[in-house]
């Protein structure tokens, strides 16, 4: 796919398949599970030539680092990435403290392309943001970089300040600013596809559709069930369970599914009017890509992690052949 704008090509547009987080699981070569987002998973991914997406924080002294969350659990104490500088955290956390992105860009040094979902995306982070643009111009040069977010306004303020890097909106349900009004989710569901097409039409090259299936709606219900609780709690909570399975789930998974299809005209529509590529994330399994076979999709963002390392990197080969 190329984008006239940026007047390069760009192979991640183009069937290579992204490893989601990197490449992490159980490694049984290592005999130890690799955690996503971390340096490793991003090397293993690097080393095996397959491009890959990582999410990224940033430190109080505005230094983008890998983490997915915010706050990381340790020593029985929850300690918030964006409320200390990158020494600080490193000295608190150890082995656990999280790796700068520059350390990945550099080991990288072009070999593979890169996404970088940024997390903490607030539009008055100008000396973040400043920071973040100058470190993707200065590795855009030696390979394919791609800047992606939840945040429209995020991706509007950062736009004119990097330069060779694509951007993607990543259209999602996520916490929107209608959020904190409490609002009904469904208006804000809808809200925030709205804004994100219109920016996306508008400013980004690429736009970001989350895949949904089923499974992941059933996820949900996990909040229901504790380890912890004893048998008579489970009991009771299970029937509690298979009751909402038939309303309120029932209920939820109808306003789920016509949130999806307002979602998926919403890309067409886009799609079709700008002419730029569309990505899918997180894609897990085989079905789903039969069930976007004859979307607008030029790429997937998958997650094989289940399989455990060596098995990862297997199916993703085998899928680009």
């Amino acid at each position: 796919m190329f984008i006239k704008r940026l007047n390069r090509d760009f192979s991640i547009l183009d069937k290579e398949y992204i490893a989601h987080k990197g490449i992490y699981g159980y490694s049984k070569k290592n005999k130890k599970r690799i955690e996503p987002n971390s340096f490793k998973s991003c090397k293993i991914a690097i080393d095996n030539g397959i491009s890959f997406e990582c999410d990224i924080r940033n430190t109080k002294d505005n230094i983008p680092v890998l983490a997915h969350d915010n706050v990381i659990a340790y020593n029985n104490e929850k300690i918030k990435v964006n409320k200390y500088t990158y020494e600080k955290l490193k000295a608190k956390l150890g082995e656990k403290a999280p790796s700068k992105l520059e350390d990945v860009l550099k080991y990288n040094s072009g070999k593979v392309g890169v996404i970088v979902d940024a997390k903490e995306a607030h539009i008055f982070y100008s000396e973040y943001r400043e920071k973040l643009a100058t470190l993707l111009n200065k590795y855009s040069n030696e390979g394919e970089i791609m800047l992606q977010s939840f945040n429209p306004f995020f991706m509007l303020s950062i736009k004119n300040h990097i330069k060779g890097v694509l951007t993607g909106q990543l259209i999602c349900r996520a916490k929107t600013i209608l959020d904190s009004f409490r609002a009904p989710k469904s208006v804000a569901n809808i809200y925030e596809r709205i804004i994100s097409i219109i920016c996306f039409i508008s400013r980004t090259d690429v736009i970001n559709m989350e895949n949904h299936s089923d499974t992941k709606w059933q996820k949900r219900t996990r909040f229901f069930i504790s380890k912890t609780t004893n048998s008579r709690i489970k009991n009771k909570r299970a029937l509690l369970l298979e009751k909402l399975n038939c309303t309120i789930y029932k209920g939820r998974k109808r306003i789920n599914k016509f949130v999806d299809k307002i979602q998926l005209k919403l890309v067409k529509f886009a799609h079709e009017l700008t002419k730029k590529p569309v990505l899918a994330f997180t894609v897990e399994k085989d079905e789903d890509f039969g069930r976007m076979e004859n979307l607008y999709i030029v790429n997937y963002i998958v997650d094989f992690s289940r399989l455990g390392v060596e098995e990862y990197i297997n199916k993703i080969k085998n899928l680009k052949k």
